[in-house]
């Protein structure tokens, strides 16, 4: 770059940040007008009350309006305000093809568009508008972007990274790719900072492909831990809502996140871009509505979860296991297949005629007309509450006739004289003799999903009618009783939440959100198959995202849905899987000891950025590995980690060990409902997926600890929290998985 380019870029950023200041300045004053009108017509609101309803409708309205322009005006100004500390991270030289010119139009790429108001020239594009996509996908040479008026071709001539703080271009140079090393490894050696940040200026190509992609409604990606799998999600989200932002906003994308942690843990990122959060939520929380109307609770998540990796050998741990791995298999989702196969078409054959002294009143063959064709189109629970209002407007004039017989009766008699009394005990009496028909049409016409669910357990011979066609593991009797005995006492246990409220919806209707329009899943090897197929009734209207990797499902004995079954499970059109490969997280030396811990699994390509080895320490007693524990975390801190996590397996190790340290420096996170803590925490191993720390102490590495092969994978989760520094401590027998691996992989000591 010589001296005359250098100062032609000073130049340039003066003119950019210039044009930011009047533009804030303007803002500013847009915002202070906006705030005295609103206070201002709030004040004539509350002096004026009183008027008549349209009057005060308008005002409201008024008001709303009001609120609307003044909270685009305030985005604007904080947009303007991220601007002004750095303008622009990169800039193309791109010239047409068909244009005829021979200068290249500059095109310098940033958080948000920047038009100079005097000339109306382009000083800034915004990152996800076409033409910047190049800036991610080409190298210099030719290049091409899709234009709202179809391809444009033409040549890269310049590609140059800016590192802009605070008005100040720290450094600037050419590069025939997007990130170079030196780049990349400067952001990816950085401390993790409280939060999850937005990737915009190190977006890789295949990040990018994702990120713009409009081709395909259901587009699923896997990649291994560290590939920006959630960063993509989010960018994508933002894409999104630049892209379509005449028909969508913030209201109309919705996340589903593994905790809430996690929710707090992204929820900057999308402000970070100029955009608002979208609305975030837990399946957990899907299910919070139900526990209002059932009979029992439904189990969360994190009880279940602390039951299992509590490692208790026993009868009762082990049905439990072969509950958990049945009923989220296939073999136990065709059951209930076969059970609302039931309801669907079979349900209304034995059903009687309704009869009433001698007379017909509504045919069986009538409930299968009913029940099979006209009102096929609603749930089971819906057709026969329809039949049951018919019914109950063929009995109206039988039950009038008998109130006017029983009036008649009552009046004959002589016993009352006032009319109203006499018409109160004719309905009472009429009440009476129906009562038995009625009782009966409600039996008839009333399914409750809860008992129905429950006799699968409770009655064998219904469970028997309905697996014949299907493989029972050999545990059944024991998952049964274990079952009842849940229930029984109150709790309808995690594991039968998914197949329950999903025989609760197919029975009495789903209640579709068809006001989201963008799904995305996030750590979707977590979900299973009935899980998905809740989720496409619930929002039948939108496209989707779904992001995960098989090899980190965290709960080792549910079974998770294949992500090349889901094109069928969701069934839109175009579905695309996209396989990420690099991993930009953990040093060199961690991405080593974490692939070592799966060995059957492909390995992910790791950036070549150097650190020090995982250390393994040993100690003698529970007690020295607390101190060594305390110790390392004060030299994490000297070595400038500034986010350090211990993770335990469990809730109860995590509360034991947070005792045993004593430090008030640490925080302790046990909720899926807790926020994201900064500085040093400790958490259970399955509230750790998905964020990521400076240092990761992983305690209790022991034998006894992680030694079934379902447990593989949690401890490679955990390990790969992991950005700088891992260190993992035991007191006694070593992880038979640590065991395997090769010692040049680690440093080990003893404390």
């Amino acid at each position: 770059m010589t001296e005359s380019e250098r100062e032609y870029e000073i130049a340039r950023l003066k003119r950019t940040l210039e044009e930011i200041s009047w533009q804030l300045a303007k803002a500013n004053n847009k915002c202070e007008d906006s705030r005295v009108e609103l206070q201002t017509n709030l004040a004539d609101y509350w002096e004026n009350y009183g008027g008549n309803a349209l009057d005060e409708a308008q005002m409201i309205e008024a008001l709303e309006r009001q609120r609307g322009i003044s909270a685009v005006i305030h985005k604007g100004q904080q947009t303007l305000q991220k601007a002004a500390v750095s303008p622009y991270f990169g800039r193309i030289d791109f010239i047409e093809e068909w244009s005829g010119e021979t200068t290249p139009d500059e095109i310098y790429i940033g958080i948000t568009t920047l038009t100079d108001h005097q000339t109306d020239d382009l000083l800034v594009y915004d990152w996800r508008a076409p033409v910047s996509g190049m800036y991610y996908d080409f190298e210099r040479g030719k290049a091409w972007y899709k234009a709202p008026i179809g391809t444009v071709t033409g040549t890269i001539t310049l590609k140059r990274q800016y590192k802009i703080i605070n008005g100040q271009i720290k450094y600037m140079f050419d590069s025939d790719i997007k990130i170079d090393d030196e780049i990349l490894q400067e952001i990816l050696s950085k401390s993790a900072d409280d939060k999850m940040h937005t990737i915009v200026t190190s977006i890789q190509r295949e990040q990018n492909q994702i990120i713009r992609n409009e081709e395909n409604k259901l587009l699923l990606v896997q990649g291994p831990a560290g590939s920006g799998k959630t960063s993509i999600a989010l960018h994508r989200i933002a894409y999104l809502l630049y892209r379509d932002k005449a028909s969508i906003n913030s209201k109309n994308i919705l996340i589903f996140s593994p905790n809430h942690i996690f929710s707090d843990y992204i929820s900057n990122v999308l402000p970070e871009m100029g955009e608002e959060n979208v609305l975030q939520t837990t399946f957990h929380d899907y299910t919070l509505p139900f526990k209002e109307i059932l009979p029992v609770e439904i189990e969360d998540r994190t009880t279940q979860l602390e039951f299992i990796l509590s490692n208790l050998d026993s009868r009762e741990f082990n049905t439990r296991v072969a509950s958990i791995y049945y009923k989220t298999s296939a073999h136990f989702e065709q059951v209930i297949e076969n059970y609302l196969a039931y309801f669907e078409t079979e349900l209304i054959n034995d059903y009687p005629d309704i009869q009433f002294n001698g007379q017909t009143i509504f045919a069986s063959e009538e409930w299968k007309s009913y029940y099979l064709n006209e009102l096929a189109f609603l749930p089971p629970a819906r057709r026969l509450a329809k039949i049951r209002e018919i019914i109950n407007i063929r009995i109206r004039p039988i039950t009038h006739e008998i109130r006017r017989k029983k009036e008649k009766e009552i009046d004959e008699r002589a016993e009352e004289v006032n009319k109203k009394t006499i018409k109160a005990m004719a309905r009472i009496a009429a009440r009476q003799e129906l009562g038995d028909l009625i009782n009966h049409i409600e039996k008839l016409t009333r399914l409750n999903p809860f008992v129905l669910y429950r006799k699968l357990f409770d009655n064998p011979e219904i469970f028997q009618r309905f697996s014949s066609s299907t493989v029972v593991p050999k545990e059944w009797q024991y998952i049964r009783k274990q079952t009842i005995s849940s229930i029984a006492r109150g709790t309808l246990p995690y594991e039968d939440s998914f197949a329950f409220l999903y025989f609760q919806g197919r029975l009495e209707g789903f209640q579709p959100r068809n006001s989201i329009k963008h799904l995305v899943i996030d750590e979707a090897q977590d979900y299973t198959t009935l899980q998905y197929k809740i989720l496409t009734r619930l929002f039948p209207k939108c496209s989707w995202t779904i992001l995960g990797d098989p090899v980190q499902r965290v709960h080792p004995y549910i079974q998770g849905a294949c992500f090349d079954s889901l094109n069928k499970i969701i069934n839109l059109e175009n579905p695309r899987i996209i396989k990420l490969t690099r991993s930009y997280r953990s040093t060199l030396e961690i991405q080593a000891f974490c692939n070592s811990l799966l060995p059957s699994s492909e390995p992910a390509v790791y950036i070549n950025r150097s650190g020090t080895l995982p250390l393994l320490v040993k100690s003698a007693t529970l007690k020295l590995a607390h101190e060594y524990i305390n110790k390392a975390i004060a030299e994490l801190k000297s070595e400038g980690c500034r986010s350090i996590a211990i993770i335990c397996k469990t809730i109860r190790e995590s509360v034991i060990l947070r005792d045993a340290l004593q430090n008030p420096d640490i925080s302790l996170i046990i909720s899926e409902t807790a926020e994201f803590r900064r500085g040093i925490v400790i958490m259970p191993a399955f509230l750790a997926k998905g964020l990521e720390f400076d240092g990761v102490i992983v305690a209790n590495v022991n034998a006894n600890s992680y030694r079934r092969e379902a447990e593989r994978n949690i401890l490679y989760t955990v390990c790969t929290r992991a950005l700088h520094r891992l260190v993992l401590c035991y007191h006694d027998e070593i992880s038979p998985f640590i065991q395997s691996i090769s010692p040049a992989l680690y440093n080990s000591i003893e404390s």
